[in-house]
């Protein structure tokens, strides 16, 4: 490799320029969170069973996380989450546990070792003027722009599907009174 060259790194690798993007970040309860991660090389691994199996722990983990599921849709190589932090815990340790748990479960589901999850996430605070239902729909409709299916509602593994819908905290694109009067959160 010619020495003006900058070495190549893999894609979600830890940098200096994301951990300057880390810089001076917090996380807020009430706040509303986009997130994405994906899985270690962009293996296409959640797939069936494995997807199911993220799944169950993904809508067990908020219960235990304190971050209420809006909207998410579970790809073949990545995640998508939209939920509300409502616990005290910061955003990076509520996504490390979720990835750490999943991630151990999913490789011996697989019979594998080594790292599942890429150690990076992105994340993105909604702002005021931003839309819930906008992003939500963005989320759901992911297997259809990436032509596993033809309707959002087709695809298993998403909160378009309704069985799925009716266990997250928040409901579908929106917080439940029931979650809102309990949290007490502010819309």
């Amino acid at each position: 490799m010619p020495s003006d060259e900058a070495p190549r790194l893999r894609y979600g690798q830890e940098t200096p320029g994301h951990r300057a993007l880390r810089k001076g970040r917090f996380s807020e309860t009430g706040r509303v969170y986009f997130v994405t991660f994906t899985v270690d090389q962009r293996r296409p691994l959640l797939i069936g069973v494995v997807a199911q199996h993220f799944i169950e722990h993904l809508l067990q983990w908020q219960r235990e996380s304190g971050f209420t599921l809006l909207s998410f849709v579970v790809m073949p190589d990545h995640v998508h989450l939209l939920g509300i932090l409502t616990g005290q815990s910061r955003l990076s340790d509520v996504v490390r546990r979720l990835k750490g748990r999943t991630g151990r479960a999913l490789n011996r589901l697989l019979g594998r070792s080594g790292p599942f999850w890429q150690s990076a996430f992105y994340d993105h605070a909604l702002r005021a003027e931003e839309s819930v239902e906008k992003i939500a729909r963005y989320i759901e409709e992911n297997p259809v722009r990436r032509g596993l299916v033809r309707d959002p509602c087709e695809y298993p593994y998403s909160s378009a599907n309704l069985v799925y819908a009716e266990q997250m905290l928040g409901g579908r694109w929106g917080m439940r009174d029931d979650v809102l009067q309990s949290k007490r959160l502010q819309p």
